[in-house]
């Protein structure tokens, strides 16, 4: 198996680019027609990892969904899977290449992703909910085009923010308008609705990004844990050793400088590194629960669904390492540049949910202070401790005080 992977001439995958996605797939299909176990597949995986090569990318990647469709095929019991994801400002990626440069047909290609996953399983049952996050170009009813267009009713559903806000729904609590929102509040409401239509039980409930970074075929990897070992949340992590991730842009040092912050303040969450990810599933039992009152509807609500679940229940969250693609051509967040406002998110979140220690305070009030001028002073004036370390370290290594930061402050 190894030897016909390696004889792949492609080095990048771009999954908005069909015949790549269609080599995938042929390549998954391949790995799985030969017969190959788990243990030799995830062998095998090992053996390309161990040669640290970003041109492997099509081969780890489709082992990784192999992996997924072998657990799909061993699940026998009654499944729902509901994935959710929002769309503000994606009036050009959800549109084919041809129609626009940043082209993705993001809503399509994942359907085919699952629709491929979970093909002969009639006792799993999935659907997309693409929720409108205020969206001032429409995102939502070119969604719902797609979905008329293509027959994809039984697949696809549409949601609206503003909808949810308007027949004040307890989800959206606090939220007076879709402007109180970013990403947050519309990938809430579509959890929480996933539940009220279909019930917590045999149900688990995802949420990724609108975009193709995350192969929507390696969802298995994600319910697996929930279903066969006791946890209530799985986390798609790009941080793993088995992490597959091919990034693009300078964001490295910004995001190490986030979860070191962070780190300090939410101690429950200390085994984690990669909060951010937009590839997580939860018991759907546990929503209602873990969704009800946040305080957070913007991009940091990733960290209070997950140390809100912690708290029900210490070291239930698995991390599951993923191969992920950035897509960042048409992103709606790179420019926002978000870090600020969720690390003083996360204050709140400290100051709510954790009992105070003098470290966190200095923390956190440092936090609160920051204003984006400098903020951006800091970005430019990171320790050396913390730019040459790697963010797993952050978890034991705190020698980093808030003295050292405002030395970096005009």
């Amino acid at each position: 198996m190894l030897n016909k992977l390696l004889k792949s001439n492609i080095k990048e995958i771009d999954l908005t680019n069909d015949k790549h996605a269609e080599i995938v797939t042929e390549t998954v299909k391949s790995i799985l027609n030969n017969g190959y176990s788990m243990e030799e597949i995830e062998q095998t995986e090992q053996e390309l990892l161990s040669k640290n090569d970003n041109a492997l990318i099509l081969p780890l990647l489709s082992l990784k969904i192999a992996k997924s469709k072998i657990l799909a095929k061993n699940t026998n019991e009654t499944l729902r899977v509901s994935v959710v994801f929002a769309v503000y400002k994606e009036h050009n990626r959800i549109k084919t290449a041809t129609e626009h440069p940043h082209g993705e047909d993001f809503l399509r290609k994942k359907v085919k992703q699952l629709e491929f996953l979970f093909e002969d399983k009639p006792n799993i049952t999935w659907e997309l909910v693409v929720v409108d996050d205020g969206c001032p170009e429409n995102s939502g009813a070119i969604a719902q085009d797609i979905v008329n267009r293509e027959q994809l009713q039984d697949k696809v559903r549409v949601l609206y923010l503003a909808d949810a806000i308007k027949q004040n729904l307890s989800v959206v609590k606090g939220l007076k308008s879709t402007a109180d929102s970013q990403k947050g509040g519309s990938v809430v409401y579509g959890m929480w609705d996933a539940v009220q239509r279909h019930g917590a039980d045999n149900h688990i409930v995802l949420f990724t990004d609108a975009d193709l970074s995350t192969h929507l075929g390696q969802t298995m990897l994600l319910v697996d844990p929930i279903i066969n070992q006791n946890k209530l949340a799985a986390i798609g992590s790009r941080r793993e050793r088995e992490s597959v991730v091919i990034k693009k842009g300078t964001r490295n040092n910004r995001g190490k400088l986030f979860i070191y912050l962070w780190k300090r303040l939410i101690s429950n969450l200390n085994y984690i590194v990669d909060t951010q990810c937009g590839f997580k599933a939860f018991k759907a039992a546990i929503i209602p629960e873990i969704t009800k009152d946040m305080i957070e509807k913007k991009f940091a609500f990733d960290i209070e669904l997950l140390l809100r679940t912690e708290l029900i229940q210490p070291n239930s969250i698995a991390k599951v390492p993923i191969a992920w693609i950035d897509s960042e051509a048409a992103s709606t967040t790179t420019d926002l540049q978000p870090y600020l406002p969720m690390l003083q998110s996360i204050v709140k979140m400290y100051r709510k949910y954790f009992t105070a220690t003098p470290e966190a305070n200095d923390f956190a009030t440092f936090i609160e202070y920051l204003n984006p001028e400098t903020f951006n002073q800091l970005l430019d004036n990171i320790p050396e401790a913390i730019t040459k370390r790697e963010p797993y370290e952050f978890s034991e290594f705190d020698e980093v005080k808030v003295v050292d930061f405002q030395r970096g402050i005009k």
